[in-house]
């Protein structure tokens, strides 16, 4: 167990970053699979001696996962509602997996070095999009943005600022107060100052306040530690600490106000009252208020968040820029007080073990004393305390890698290692059976993924046959994924919209339909998984338009932007409808709403596809006739 755990741990953690954060199920899978394995495995150390861990922070940890799956399981969308269900598990397992088993100092070690070389590989990324300015990623990934701000293998800069902040929290620490040699130290030290370039470079306001604030926390909790210990060292440290600062921020924040890039970044972060995240942040209490109690169900701001939405943001509002007003509208009250349990009990867990190791073994040493127990500690409490404020701005618990990164921050909370290990001489003991409880949740979780993987990777495969426009492809890789996953609904909408790429190029009036009637099929199918998709909905009413089925595309037109009623694009794409028909008055009056909601481009959107209709056969289009439903 001294190297099988932690190395499964560790590639478990690795991996996960590697794969853009898990961002996608069919990425997330292999790291969760590595935990669900090392659960498994360790079923052959379930008498092993034991550190009791704190229950208080079992307990809560184990009520809001609970929680969640059963919320997970009644929400209204399965599909959207695995994403959840499935990240939940693998941060279970991570979290009890460092509770119960990696408790000792050394394999929690290694798992942190990892987590430092994964940071470095995420600089070396993030300094290649900082300086040519594109979407630049590793292994065959590509990044939706060009712009200049760093996320390197991550979608986002603020996720990397996330990961960052609370690796470097782990690293300072280290540096600070483990037993580590003099050049791991070194090595710690140096990764400490790269973490925070990189969170620089992310451009992520968020970041920038959420490490001042940790830091400001960890310093504290250092003051703390040395009153206990040595009080005649709190005033040199205190002067150190404020000319290390000194030193550190004022090159930093003279760089920041000499690029343009950073320097906009400051700027903004000044200007926080005209933030587009407070119009998202409405939309998600508007969501809270149909729901207050239980929330509207996992997965479910996917929707809501753009039937809310303010006129302001036009881009697509996936998630709500705040973990605990997203957890509010999709879990309700009680998944947030549960939550607020969970974070409590860690953060008072981390602030008792810090005082006992302080006492147990600082202030009985000898000699100038060392702890790595006490290093994990603060350097882990330190990095809640990150999150805490980062989650205010963004929503980095709902990217798979981070939150199992802080699953991993959170069992080292849970259980600090600071007991002596216990003999288990029962097979139903307390200690035996909740071992055994995550060997079964590993199993689970193992079923769950190979049920589940096929169906993912062919849907991720039709994916990017249909970015590539690779139309063939894309189908062939749909039905596949259709076959393997029925109740997966994406795969139905690259069937239907491959099918209704191909329609509008070709000439044949009888090929056309053969292909917007395959389309109309598949856009159907999907709605009867997800009936508030208004994307697919928009396609529908696109293919129905290619079909010349005039009446059915109105209506689809219409209930898209029920759906969706502050999206521009829509107002668009239903003027060129309108046009379509013969209404050119009623067809400029749309334009002119989708104008004025921020659409670019307005006037021409949908505009190839119109003509395409009318060029096709312009006969059976006309003001007269185009109302005749085929």
């Amino acid at each position: 167990m001294n190297l099988l755990l932690p190395m499964l741990l560790a590639a478990c953690l690795v991996l996960i970053q590697c794969l853009a954060g898990g961002t996608r199920l069919v990425y997330s899978f292999p790291a969760y699979g590595l935990a669900a394995a090392a659960a498994v495995l360790s079923l052959v150390w379930v008498r092993r001696p034991i550190t009791k861990p704190s229950w208080a922070c079992l307990a809560s940890t184990l009520l809001l996962a609970g929680y969640v799956f059963g919320r997970a399981w009644v929400s209204p969308i399965p599909y959207l509602a695995r994403t959840d269900a499935f990240m939940v598990a693998g941060a279970l397992l991570v979290y009890l997996l460092t509770t119960l088993y990696l408790t000792d100092s050394r394999p929690r070690l290694w798992i942190v070095a990892a987590l430092l070389a994964v940071a470095a590989l995420h600089l070396y990324v993030g300094l290649y999009q900082f300086r040519e300015q594109n979407g630049f990623m590793l292994f065959g990934f590509l990044r939706g943005d060009d712009s200049w701000r760093a996320s390197g293998m991550l979608i986002s800069g603020n996720h990397l600022a996330g990961y960052l902040e609370a690796v470097a929290l782990l690293a300072l620490s280290l540096t600070l107060w483990s037993r580590l040699r003099l050049g791991f130290k070194m090595l710690t030290g140096y990764a400490v100052g790269l973490c925070y370039l990189g969170v620089i470079l992310s451009g992520s306001r968020g970041g920038y306040l959420s490490s001042l604030l940790s830091l400001l926390a960890f310093g504290m909790l250092c003051v703390w530690v040395l009153s206990i210990y040595k009080p005649q060292k709190v005033t040199p440290f205190l002067l150190g600490a404020v000319l290390v600062g000194f030193l550190a921020l004022y090159p930093a924040q003279y760089a920041m106000r000499h690029n343009t890039f950073l320097k906009e970044r400051l700027q903004r972060l000044s200007e926080s009252s005209k933030d587009v995240r407070v119009y998202n942040w409405l939309a998600t209490l508007d969501q809270a208020r149909l729901s207050p109690l239980w929330g509207t169900g996992a997965g479910t701001h996917l929707y809501y968040g753009r039937l809310f939405r303010r006129p302001q943001i036009q881009a697509d509002p996936i998630h709500s820029h705040g973990d605990y007003l997203e957890l509010l509208a999709e879990y309700g009250i009680v998944g947030e007080l549960l939550a607020i349990a969970f974070l409590f009990t860690h953060l008072f867990r981390g602030l008792r073990s810090i005082q006992v190791i302080t006492v147990r073994r600082l202030c009985n040493a000898l000699t100038t004393a060392r702890s790595d127990s006490l290093a994990l500690a603060m350097g882990a409490t330190a990095a809640v305390v990150a999150l805490l404020a980062h989650s205010v701005v963004d929503f980095n618990m709902h990217i798979p890698g981070n939150a199992l990164l802080f699953a991993f921050v959170f069992g080292i909370l849970g259980n600090p290692g600071i007991n002596r290990p216990e003999r288990v001489h029962s097979w139903i003991s307390g200690p035996v059976l909740l071992r055994g409880g995550v060997a079964v949740l590993g199993i689970a979780t193992l079923w769950g993924i190979s049920a589940r993987y096929p169906g993912e990777a062919w849907t991720e495969k039709a994916r990017i046959a249909l970015r590539n426009n690779d139309f063939q492809g894309c189908l062939q890789k749909a039905t596949r994924a259709i076959k393997a996953d029925p109740s997966n609904f994406y795969p139905f909408f690259y069937q239907g919209e491959a099918n209704r790429l191909i329609g509008f190029r070709m000439h044949s009036p009888a090929l056309r339909d053969v292909f917007f009637d395959r389309a109309i099929l598949s856009f159907r199918n999907g709605l009867e998984l997800f009936p508030q998709e208004e994307a697919t909905r928009l396609r529908l009413a696109q293919a129905l338009d290619g079909a010349r089925r005039f009446d059915e595309a109105e209506a689809a037109y219409l209930e898209s932007i029920r759906w969706d009623p502050n999206l521009g694009v829509l107002y668009a794409y239903y003027a060129a409808h309108l046009e379509l028909r013969g209404q050119p008055e009623a067809a400029k009056k749309c334009r002119e709403t989708a104008q004025s909601l921020g659409a670019p481009n307005a006037h021409t959107i949908g505009k190839a596809e119109v003509e395409s209709i009318l060029n096709a056969d312009p006969a059976k289009t006309g003001p007269n006739e185009a109302a005749a439903p085929r």
